[in-house]
């Protein structure tokens, strides 16, 4: 009787133990799935699953914008901006007179601000009903950038940089010497505004629609800015080269891409500037105006690079493919839709991402990594 309680004890006891073994690994690797996704050797095994699409009228420029409450909002070249959901749904759709090129910026009320080639900047409610329009002299190509106050500022084709109220009222306009094709403002920590033009210049403008000062470049400037901590303006011109500037717009550097630039920065944490080229190329620039890496893919990238949670960088090319790449320049994976990608990737929860494209449609992926081993 001793001998078999006993040997019942032990089982027990190993059945224990393997029971708290099971849920410490899991506990292990689900504690350090993040931290082994982070590590630099990036070669994470994983699948890519396509989750849905949707089908627009005609072919899209526009980038995807989201709404604090999970919505996103795209323009079509069929003269509609559309909402839809996380799941595939259209929740509505807004007509204007004029094709759609701009990208939706989307304000912390949820009120989305766009341009269309009717001459009209447009906000709209969440729930796709118009709040007010703003008519231009020009067509609108530019997207729309909102400040801390909710003044909006859009170029025109008609030369201009407006600021106009959230109530849709104009507060000034800015003159530059040729049409705002489809350079977009920034606005930097300080609430200057960034504009460039087909005049070949990149203006600075306070906030009362006073020049600051202007930088010319040899070609036209369609690149909007992004910000180093230290203040340093980076953008691209059709001259091929990339610029760093200094906050008072003296030249810090440049450097010669291969070809046109079109594609509008991004700045990591880590200071590291991503661009691309017309020669097909993503170019990674160190602050002092070195090259670190270049990563060529197959076609032109407009897209202005995306980084993820993981510091991997996002991008569309002419090639149909998106790429993720990681921050040492190696490629990840990439994934070819439809047709050529004109629009910058957005990013979702749980590695979500969106893409609109020139096949009419817009796509969501997901990632599923197979990381984990089964424990029965």
């Amino acid at each position: 009787m001793y001998k078999f309680s006993l040997t019942k004890i032990l089982l027990f006891s190993v059945a224990i133990n393997s029971v708290f073994i099971k849920k410490s690994v899991a506990a292990y690797n689900t504690n350090n799935f993040e931290r082994f996704l982070r590590t630099k050797n990036r070669n994470v095994p994983f699948k890519m699953i396509y989750d849905w699409n949707i089908i627009t009228g005609s072919i899209l420029y526009s980038s995807i914008a989201k709404s604090f409450n999970g919505n996103m909002y795209v323009g079509s070249f069929d003269q509609k901006l559309y909402a839809f959901d996380n799941k595939g749904s259209i929740l509505w759709s807004f007509y204007t007179e004029g094709a759609i090129y701009s990208s939706p910026f989307v304000d912390k009320n949820g009120i989305i601000y766009f341009g269309s080639t009717d001459k009209k900047l447009y906000a709209i409610y969440p729930n796709g009903k118009k709040k007010w329009e703003f008519l231009t002299n020009g067509d609108i190509y530019s997207s729309p950038i909102v400040d801390q106050y909710g003044t909006v500022y859009v170029g025109s084709n008609d030369g201009n940089l407006y600021a106009v109220s959230d109530n849709g009222i104009k507060k000034w306009e800015f003159k530059t010497n040729a049409p705002i094709y489809s350079a977009s403002p920034s606005i930097d920590k300080l609430g200057n505004i960034y504009i460039g033009s087909n005049d070949n210049k990149l203006y600075s403008i306070n906030k009362n629609g006073v020049k600051n000062w202007e930088f010319e470049t040899e070609g036209f400037v369609y690149s909007s800015p992004d910000f180093a901590k230290d203040g340093t303006i980076y953008f691209g011109s059709y001259d091929s080269n990339i610029y760093a500037l200094n906050p008072n717009g003296t030249k810090k550097w440049q450097y010669k891409t291969g070809r046109m630039i079109y594609s509008s920065p991004k700045v990591d944490q880590n200071g590291t500037i991503y661009i691309g080229s017309y020669d097909h190329k993503l170019y990674a620039m160190n602050p002092d105006g070195t090259k670190k890496w270049d990563f060529e893919c197959g076609g032109t990238v407009y897209s202005k690079p995306q980084i993820n949670r993981f510091g991997n960088i996002l991008i569309g090319s002419f090639d149909y493919k998106v790429y993720e790449i990681s921050p040492e320049g190696k490629l990840i994976w990439n994934y070819k839709i439809g047709g050529p990608i004109y629009s910058n990737i957005l990013t979702g929860e749980n590695d979500a991402f969106y893409v609109s494209g020139f096949d009419h449609k817009i796509y969501a992926f997901k990632k599923k990594y197979d990381l984990l081993p089964s424990i029965d």
